[in-house]
């Protein structure tokens, strides 16, 4: 019998105290919807429908880059209002700056 309450126990949820009801755990335990995608390598958790804008604010590494996405039919750049999909592959490719010319000796 002892073994049984123990069991019971176990499965008990930690969350659970006497003063709350259940409408109160199950929205601490809601987490944010989420997606993945592939940017230039490396999964990332990104909140689903997020913008190019807001893979910069969470990347910071990203910088000015053009974001590409890669697709069936080849890589199109995206504009910085268009929404990620989830698995995309996303690469990024730094500006080319005309003029700036630099000799190095």
């Amino acid at each position: 019998m002892r073994a049984i309450f123990q069991r019971i126990q176990k499965w008990r949820s930690p969350q659970l105290n006497e003063g709350q009801t259940v409408n109160q755990i199950q929205s601490n335990s809601i987490k944010e919807p989420t997606m993945r995608a592939i940017v230039n390598g490396k999964l990332v958790n990104l909140p689903n429908g997020a913008t190019v804008e807001e893979l910069r604010a969470k990347l910071p590494e990203i910088g000015n880059d053009d974001v590409m996405e890669e697709g069936f039919g080849g890589t199109k750049p995206l504009k910085e209002n268009e929404a990620l999909k989830e698995g995309s592959k996303v690469w990024t490719v730094p500006k080319i700056v005309k003029g700036a010319y630099q000799v190095c000796m």
